[in-house]
């Protein structure tokens, strides 16, 4: 039996609440043109391995670096990092859409954090 998916690359994110955090990512793509999108969202629960959201918790800040070469620098400010409560779980995801409307989500993974 074979099986069909397309599905996001798995990418966890680490950093030390209260720290600046970037991260630069490069595709093999030309990104011109694309909108993109990067919230962290805090997980509510997991049934049968499916992930439920409780709410988008913030976005990372998406610098355009070199759009034609599919480079971005996602970022989050001292004070973003500083507001992860301890206890609680979060995600990301990366998601673009192309011209053309076609919206494809490409990266997602944990958040971790961590106090100095």
């Amino acid at each position: 039996m074979s099986d069909y998916s397309i599905l996001p690359s798995n990418l966890n994110v680490t950093f030390v609440r209260g720290d600046e955090f970037g991260m630069l990512l490069d595709f093999d793509i030309n990104l011109t043109g694309y909108t993109l999108s990067a919230p962290i969202y805090e997980v509510g629960s997991v049934r049968g391995g499916v992930v439920t959201s409780a709410g988008n918790f913030l976005n990372f800040t998406i610098t355009n670096v070199d759009l034609a070469a599919g480079k971005v620098n996602l970022s989050l400010q001292e004070t973003q990092t500083q507001s992860f409560v301890s206890g609680s779980s979060y995600r990301w995801y990366f998601r673009w859409v192309a011209p053309g409307l076609v919206t494809r989500t490409v990266l997602s993974g944990t958040v971790s954090f961590g106090d100095p």
